[in-house]
């Protein structure tokens, strides 16, 4: 019988190498590892050098494209109406996969792509992120539910993907925004706004005391009157938004601004100051959430706070604001993404 290891030549063993190696003659071995405490305080082995990475939530998305981290993406990472706008403008966004759609992802399709971390957001569901981590994809979740989780998520994924100077930069700009908010209310503010925050299900549905919402009120120099609530997006009654009588009412992004006219006509609603007042307001942007998990949500701080407190704000225009942070953490200003402010 011939001996098989007369079999490999020195051309073989050669081609092995390559094979083993992927063809990467970097000077970045593909094989080397950092470890880290994700999130969720899990212990997470990732590559030291990621080449492909997913985010399936846009929490992560966001992040990657506030980072100029976005041509590692296998997976679009942003979805909803800033996707669409994105998709119309930025040929690279358009020519990625789009596999996921709010919650819901293929998982089969997303495995196929190869990534080499995958990042969720804190709330998925661990089965669900077991279905990746046996295919051999390390997940690192992020969260947040309040801008210091926020910028903690910024600092773990920048070390990941190895720009810390972006990472702080982008800190940087959300914190001068939301120290402009603070000093321009110091001293104002006597007693705080009571708001409620309605969205996504319907005007029934309010955010709590967990939730970020509650936090952009507060540093807006509001209260939010649902604070005492706990969990997220917390059915209530008619009863009960009557008994707390809110000032203003905010309505999350999901929500049409035509919305305004049948909550005013409501016969439920009629005893309750912000609709005697008419002041109810929609979060403004038609692309881009800003008050929901996300770094950026620093502009809603500040469209809050000029929309409570309109005299302190008087310079600040929000299309301008938009547009310049848009352009520096996201590529594309506001405007060019065919942004625009509901009235």
């Amino acid at each position: 019988m011939m001996n098989p290891t007369r079999l490999v030549t020195p051309l073989g063993i050669f081609l092995i190498i390559l094979c083993v190696s992927g063809c990467n003659f970097s000077d970045k071995p593909p094989q080397a590892t950092l470890t880290i405490t994700d999130q969720l305080g899990r212990q997470v082995t990732v590559p030291k050098h990621p080449r492909h990475i997913a985010a399936l939530h846009h929490f992560g998305g966001k992040i990657v494209y506030a980072l100029n981290q976005q041509n590692l993406l296998v997976e679009r990472g942003i979805y909803g109406r800033e996707a669409m706008a994105r998709n119309k403008i930025d040929p690279a966004f358009a020519a990625l996969p789009n596999l996921i759609q709010g919650h819901g992802f293929n998982v089969e399709g997303l495995v196929s792509l190869n990534p080499e971390i995958i990042f969720s957001y804190a709330s998925m569901n661990t089965s669900e992120m077991k279905q990746f981590e046996n295919a051999g994809i390390p997940v690192v979740a992020v969260k947040g539910e309040s801008f210091e989780e926020s910028f903690d998520a910024i600092r773990l994924m920048a070390t990941i993907l190895r720009c810390e100077a972006q990472g702080d930069a982008y800190i940087t700009a959300c914190k001068n925004l939301l120290k402009m908010v603070e000093k321009r209310l110091t001293g104002q503010v006597t007693a705080p706004i009571k708001v409620m925050f309605a969205g996504p299900k319907g005007m029934y549905s309010v955010a709590t005391g967990n939730m970020l919402q509650t936090r952009i009120l507060e540093l807006s120099g509001a209260v939010n009157v649902a604070k005492e609530l706990s969990g997220f997006w917390v059915d209530v009654s008619p009863e009960q938004i009557a008994n707390w009588n809110p000032d203003v009412i905010f309505l999350g992004s999901y929500f049409n601004a035509d919305d305004r006219e049948k909550i005013y006509t409501n016969p439920q609603f009629a005893t309750i100051n912000a609709i005697k007042k008419r002041a109810i307001h929609p979060f403004p942007s038609n692309v881009g959430w800003w008050d929901y998990p996300a770094p950026h949500c620093v502009i809603g701080v500040v469209w809050s706070a000029k929309t409570l407190y309109p005299d302190l704000f008087v310079d600040i225009d929000m299309t301008e604001l938009a547009n310049e942070f848009y352009k520096n953490f996201s590529g594309f200003s506001f405007e060019a993404l065919g942004g625009q402010l509901a009235p």
